[in-house]
């Protein structure tokens, strides 16, 4: 009885198979990658508004916490309006935010610096916090007498002259910054100097999409 040799597959039969094994399996797994895919830029969304509602509470904290002088107005916004760039507010204020980081009340200042290839400092909304300069007229007494007149309050700070390294960068993703009036039934960006708005929209520009606030201070005068 003669035995019989097995037939074994042919390099082109185990290559024909491996390709529709893989034809298959990618048909299989490519709505898992979209899925994925999905999955992330959501995730990355909701962190950058995660992040940006979590600079938006620093700025309404410190304002919710401005103090009142009987030399100087307390807040002040700075519209500022560049070739095709209606984002580059300032905010300024005197705010008691900084007594809970172990200093003395002081000048509380906001501002997105942007991309620049001429410097090192990283892009994104700052807040800056100058404690220590005197104020003509301090609510403790005049401190420089009657003939210090031209003795500059501390809301006379440029944000302009502020370095970064001299502030915290709390939003690296922030690349514009407006504030809006209520004006009837428009919000309308506009020069801001006294004591707190009664409302205050923010809008924080980010590198994609932008994150909108609007408050309204209890304690601001009617």
């Amino acid at each position: 009885m003669k035995n019989r040799r097995a037939r074994g597959f042919t390099l082109i039969e185990i290559l024909l198979v491996v390709g529709l094994v893989g034809i298959i399996a990618s048909a299989a797994l490519a709505p898992l990658v979209v899925t994925v895919r999905s999955l992330e830029e959501a995730q990355a969304r909701w962190g950058r508004r995660h992040n940006a509602r979590d600079a938006a509470d620093a700025m309404y904290r410190d304002l919710r916490l401005a103090l009142r002088n009987p030399s100087f107005q307390s807040v002040r916004i700075i519209h500022e309006e560049g070739l095709g760039n209606d984002a580059d507010d300032r905010l300024v204020m005197w705010s008691a935010a900084p007594k809970y980081e172990g200093k003395s009340a002081g000048v509380v200042v906001y501002r997105v610096l942007p991309e620049d290839s001429f410097s090192d400092d990283a892009p994104g909304l700052y807040r800056w916090v100058i404690c220590g300069q005197p104020s003509l007229h301090a609510q403790s007494g005049d401190i420089f007498g009657a003939g210090s007149a031209d003795v500059p309050e501390p809301m006379d700070i440029d944000p302009d002259d502020l370095e970064a390294k001299d502030g915290e960068l709390i939003l690296s993703t922030a690349r514009g910054l407006r504030f809006w009036f209520p004006h009837g039934d428009e919000w309308e960006q506009e020069d801001y100097e006294g004591w707190l708005p009664e409302i205050l929209r923010a809008e924080i520009v980010l590198a994609e999409g932008s994150y909108v606030r609007t408050e309204r201070f209890v304690n601001a005068e009617k």
